[in-house]
């Protein structure tokens, strides 16, 4: 049928199509399938059905797809932001290379090397290299000191991918055997990639195998309490190399009374400095003193050798120690000083000393005979005096032997005795030079025999004791009053007249004898009629006034030995105003009361002070004032 057939039939009223297609015979009307059949049925037709998704199941899936694909987007944003913006400081290298076992002095050579084995390059690199400040550096110009370590650095600028490079720090190794020694490196910097800086870090260990600087005492197993002694200090270098600038110190024991030394010592008495110890070079240093102590007592001595580098810090290369024993000599003798508290002795004053004596052994020892030997400036020779002795004013020494002393003529075992003399400090010391200060007076007492026991033979018989006694420095005070002064002018009646004021010039003088002394002050008090002008001279001194308690203080702090002798007289001038009242007429009246000065010796450490009398208006000092003058009028 063509299309306008179809037409006509469509369109046609009551209008049938031919040859219409009848319906499925499974569809027609009653028609019930077998249930296998419709099974099958079903099957084949949901099989040919397509995908059928609802308007919410899309929008789900939607969600799902673009939540994928953000999170897909963030973790590749945030691989390209690592990887651009992170750093692995593994990727740089930093090593140390030197010697593992060194000679104490030694000179190593630390080599640091790095690398960049990034991928970026990387800015501001800094290398440090860091080890203890008791090591020395061999070029410290660029070692810089930061608390217990010195650190030497170099800036190495910009390192770019795969470069490398190394440092070299060559560090004079010390330290006892057996020690180690860690130094630091240390590598800042900062990658181009991002802005925040970055370290890394090596330590490396040097341990100390010997020490090529040996030091040893000879000194006997036994020393005799009083007894002078003798010994030495050897060193030797045992290494090829030399050693600059190094110095030798030894510490004494208590009881230990410096003498002599040979070389003498470069700083004090205990102090040595040896510009040069070459190779293989030994050299030794003799020692001369006297020691005292309890029969039995350990007395150590211990000698260091290093480098001063500052006046607070001494690097050690080496030290040993030695701690001989006190023992009893076989004739035992001491001195003490009777009535002096400290050993300390004014100037002027009379001394007497004790001596016992004994004989240790449990055989006789005879004849013995005991010297004192004086050995001071201080000393007044006329006033020597020796009960049973005989003092030799040529050389200072008074002896007993048994000619004086029958006693002496055989000390039985266990024996034993005493003696006295006296002496005199002077009355005046010899103060002539700015060295002339801090007076002692050394006796040293030895009691000894020339006929030796068999049975002690071989043994030293003598014994020594000694003693030093130091002398106060002396204060002197004088003050003084005028009316007729340069420095101040003065005013008011001369008289003195009931009512009105005249002023004084009043001058406080002080002197010091032999020691150096601290913390010194002047004060007096003003009656309650005299007044504080304020006027003194110098101006820069420092006194001061107190009008409620009338008190005056000049505070000098530290005085010189030898002050009003070798250096000129402290001195300091101030005015006061005397105001008398009628209960005073026809006297003299006090104008400043009685000065007093005090101070601490700083050689003998005790306080010592001076004063002087009332000032009165009658002005002793003064050639204007006459008696007549000094007494008040109505």
């Amino acid at each position: 049928m063509d299309l306008n057939e179809l037409k006509k039939q469509l369109y046609k009223k009551d209008g049938q199509f031919k040859d219409r297609p009848a319906p499925p015979e499974e569809l027609a009307p009653g028609h019930i399938a077998a249930p296998e059949q419709a099974g099958a049925t079903q099957w084949q037709d949901n099989g040919q059905k397509g995908f059928y998704l609802s308007v919410k199941e899309k929008r789900a899936l939607w969600l799902a797809l673009s939540a994928v694909v953000l999170a897909a987007a963030v973790i590749g944003g945030w691989f390209w932001w690592r990887n651009f913006k992170s750093f692995n400081t593994d990727e740089m290298s930093l090593d140390i290379f030197g010697q593992d076992r060194v000679v104490s002095g030694e000179e190593v050579n630390y080599i640091v090397r790095y690398k960049n084995n990034s991928g970026v390059a990387v800015s501001n690199a800094t290398l440090s290299f860091s080890f203890s400040n008791q090591l020395m550096p061999v070029d410290s110009s660029g070692a810089v000191k930061q608390g217990d370590l010195m650190v030497m650095s170099k800036n190495l600028g910009q390192l770019a991918p795969e470069q490398d490079g190394q440092a070299e720090f060559k560090v004079r190794v010390l330290g006892d055997k057996d020690s180690q020694q860690k130094f630091t490196a240390k590598l800042n910097y900062r990658p181009s990639n991002i802005s925040s800086d970055f370290s890394n870090s090596k330590e490396f260990a040097s341990t100390i195998i010997s020490v090529p600087l040996v030091l040893s005492f000879i000194l006997p197993d036994r020393i005799v309490s009083g007894q002078t002694m003798n010994f030495s200090l050897r060193y030797l270098n045992t290494s090829d190399a030399a050693f600059n600038d190094a110095k030798l110190k030894i510490e004494y024991p208590e009881g230990f009374i410096f003498d002599s030394a040979l070389p003498s010592p470069s700083d004090g008495n205990n102090a040595w400095s040896l510009a040069e110890i070459g190779s293989r070079e030994e050299g030794n240093i003799i020692i001369k003193g006297t020691i005292a102590g309890n029969e039995g007592e350990s007395k150590v001595f211990k000698a260091q050798i290093g480098t001063q580098k500052s006046d607070a810090e001494f690097v050690v290369y080496s030290q040993t120690l030695a701690s001989p024993q006190i023992s009893t000599s076989p004739l035992f003798v001491e001195q003490s000083l009777v009535g002096a508290q400290n050993n300390n002795a004014d100037i002027g004053q009379d001394l007497t000393y004790k001596i016992k004596y004994r004989n240790t052994t449990n055989v006789a020892i005879g004849p013995v005979f005991i010297t004192v030997k004086i050995d001071s400036k201080a000393m007044d020779p006329s006033g020597v005096n020796a009960k049973n002795g005989f003092f030799s004013s040529s050389d200072n020494t008074i002896t007993w032997n048994s000619s004086s002393l029958p006693a002496l003529e055989q000390l039985a075992a266990g024996a034993e005795g005493e003696l006295e003399f006296s002496l005199k400090v002077k009355n005046v010391l010899p103060i002539n030079k700015f060295s002339d200060k801090n007076f002692t007076i050394s006796t040293t007492v030895k009691i000894d025999s020339f006929n030796i026991p068999l049975a002690l033979s071989g043994t030293q018989l003598a014994g020594q004791n000694q003693l030093v006694v130091k002398i106060n420095s002396r204060l002197v005070l004088a003050m003084k009053g005028f009316y007729a002064d340069q420095l101040i002018l003065n005013s008011g009646p001369l008289p003195p007249k009931v009512g009105q004021k005249t002023t004084y010039t009043v001058y406080w003088q002080v002197l010091n004898v032999s020691n150096e002394l601290a913390s010194v002050a002047v004060e007096a008090y003003l009656p309650s009629y005299t007044s504080w002008e304020g006027k003194i001279y110098p101006a820069n001194e420092d006194i001061k006034y107190d009008a409620s308690s009338g008190k005056i203080i000049w505070q000098i702090g530290k005085l010189s030995a030898g002050t009003g002798f070798v250096y000129p007289v402290k001195q300091i001038a101030f005015q006061v105003g005397f105001t008398p009242s009628i209960s005073q007429v026809d006297d003299s009246a006090v104008v400043v009361q009685q000065a007093k000065a005090t101070g601490d010796d700083s050689f003998t450490n005790v306080q010592i002070s001076a004063s002087d009398n009332a000032l009165k208006s009658d002005m002793p000092d003064d050639p204007t004032i006459t008696l007549e003058k000094g007494k008040i009028i109505q």
